[in-house]
């Protein structure tokens, strides 16, 4: 054998080590590629982590499409029993971090979650909730898919009292029947969730309360207290006050559709001149279908000369008519109030 084929025999067997190496290489590297990518996005941790970020950012379409996810009914997200499950209602997720990951079976894992929920006016708690996943396959043979074995979503019972609509954050929410007092239905959210719920109009307002969303497939509930508003009793006491001095300007013993007059037994020398000595102080109270002002007391002044049936001597009267009001009141689509005896 010459010189020449031995180095030549050199070249190829070191070229071959070198490629070898290489190729080995290549693979240790594709392989520890495809390790991080089922440890960072295709893990169950992975799996759960995602959506939560989608809840965190509001991105209800892509907390929707996580597999396994289901809100059980066919209304589109921001209407009917999904009315909740759109951004402007959505409060903040903060803070998330894995707590616990326990592999319950073959293919089964359940993940414990950390995290700080927020919402409108400063409501602010902490949080864990528990996500069970389930493998359901894998994708280019190497990395596994996932779906929720519970959905993430709850349901929760809303009820307003004296009112129909509510506030959800930022979304105007309304129930089924748009004139009821009183209003109770159920809606579907996501978890986890927190929704800080309140009613502002230009008659009546609720203080807000939270509600947290924190378990799947659980139940919540939460009471919207509708409640009268300065300005409604203002504008009531003004109405009424007005409606008396109307009253007031009627010269006849009995005013038309008045709460007070004066019997007389004898014949009347002049006009009847009415003055209101004291206006009722009205409240408003929550009724059973209607809003209602309880019996409120004022008092009426009447001034009229009376000429005797036996003699003819004519005197004056000038007395205090006390009387009492009470009505109830509706609040009209347009923003009216309708005012409605009460007997």
């Amino acid at each position: 054998m010459s010189t020449a084929d031995g180095d030549e025999r050199t070249a190829l067997h070191r070229s071959v080590v070198i490629w070898v190496g290489l190729f080995l290489l290549i693979v240790a590297a594709l392989f520890s590629a495809i390790g991080i990518l089922n440890r960072e996005l295709y893990s169950a941790s992975a799996f759960v982590r995602i959506y939560l970020d989608a809840v965190a950012h509001h991105d209800v379409d892509a907390a929707l499409a996580t597999p396994g996810v289901d809100l059980g009914t066919d209304d589109a997200p921001g209407t009917g029993s999904a009315a909740l499950v759109t951004p402007d209602a959505l409060g903040g997720l903060h803070d998330v971090k894995q707590l616990s990951d326990t592999e319950m079976a073959p293919g089964r894992y359940r993940m414990v979650y950390g995290y700080t929920l927020s919402g409108l006016d400063q409501h602010r708690t902490y949080a864990q909730s528990e996500f069970d996943v389930v493998q359901t396959g894998t994708s280019w043979l190497f990395f596994p898919e996932w779906r929720f074995a519970r959905s993430p979503v709850a349901t929760a019972t809303v009820t307003i009292s004296h009112a129909s609509t509510f506030t959800a954050g930022r979304a105007e929410v309304e129930t089924a029947d748009p004139a009821a007092f009183h209003a109770s239905q159920d809606f579907q959210v996501l978890v986890p969730s927190l929704y800080v719920l309140s009613h502002a109009s230009e008659y009546l307002g609720a203080n807000p309360t939270a509600m947290a969303a924190t378990a799947p497939k659980s139940s919540i509930s939460a009471i919207v207290d509708v409640q009268p508003t300065t300005t409604f009793l203002d504008e009531v006491q003004t109405s009424v006050n007005g409606f008396l001095d109307d009253c007031a300007e009627q010269t006849a013993l009995y005013p038309a559709g008045c709460p007070f007059g004066q019997d007389v037994n004898d014949r009347i020398a002049s006009d009847p001149a009415w003055s209101i000595e004291s206006y009722p102080t009205l409240t408003i109270l929550a009724g059973q279908d209607n809003w209602i002002v309880p019996n409120a007391a004022g008092a009426a002044r009447i001034t009229v000369d009376i000429r005797s049936l036996f003699d003819g001597t004519v005197t004056s009267l000038d007395a205090s008519v006390p009387f009492e009001v009470t009505f109830s009141l509706t609040i009209q689509p347009d923003g009216s109030v309708q005012f409605s005896p009460r007997a």
